[in-house]
């Protein structure tokens, strides 16, 4: 009898012991949950903005799918959605526009990565001086702009 009772008071606690451990799994893996989705909020309220005449759907199309919030730009300002933007894509047909959202990019927000297709050699210097990788034709910056965006950055350089 006492060795009956004591068996089942060993069962009893080795049952409450599993439930415990299997709550701090439980915990842990909701937690992992939490900050992955954290993580991926905070890429989601990344913003990418893209100033263009004619507009870059493709361009668009892929910062959304690497999931960046996309803004697209057509006048020489910038929303105040814009002010954390990671990356500034310039594709205008103006080296003056360009350089000028370049520049205010750099005053609002220095850290972001600043991508522009310069239409004049003459004046690359301008664009070193606004912080702005250059690139010389449309295609050149698409090609570089999807790199960075898979993650390649290194072979974008």
């Amino acid at each position: 009898m006492l060795q009956d009772l004591l068996l089942l008071f060993i069962v009893i606690a080795g049952g409450a012991y599993g439930l415990y451990l299997m709550r701090g799994v439980d915990h842990f893996i909701k937690k992992n949950r939490e900050e992955e989705a954290a993580v991926h909020s905070d890429k989601r309220r990344e913003c990418a903005v893209i100033f263009s005449d004619s507009g870059a759907p493709e361009l668009e199309e892929w910062f959304s799918d690497a999931g960046f919030r996309v803004v697209s730009v057509s006048g020489i300002y910038l929303p105040e959605e814009c002010r954390d933007a990671r990356y500034l894509v310039a594709l205008g047909s103006s080296d003056v526009d360009n350089l000028s959202v370049c520049n205010l990019m750099k005053q609002v927000n220095p850290k972001a990565e600043i991508y522009s297709l310069c239409n004049d050699r003459s004046v690359k210097k301008l664009y070193r001086k606004a912080g702005a990788s250059v690139a010389y034709n449309r295609e050149e910056l698409m090609q570089r702009m999807e790199l960075i965006i898979l993650g390649h950055e290194v072979g974008a350089a």
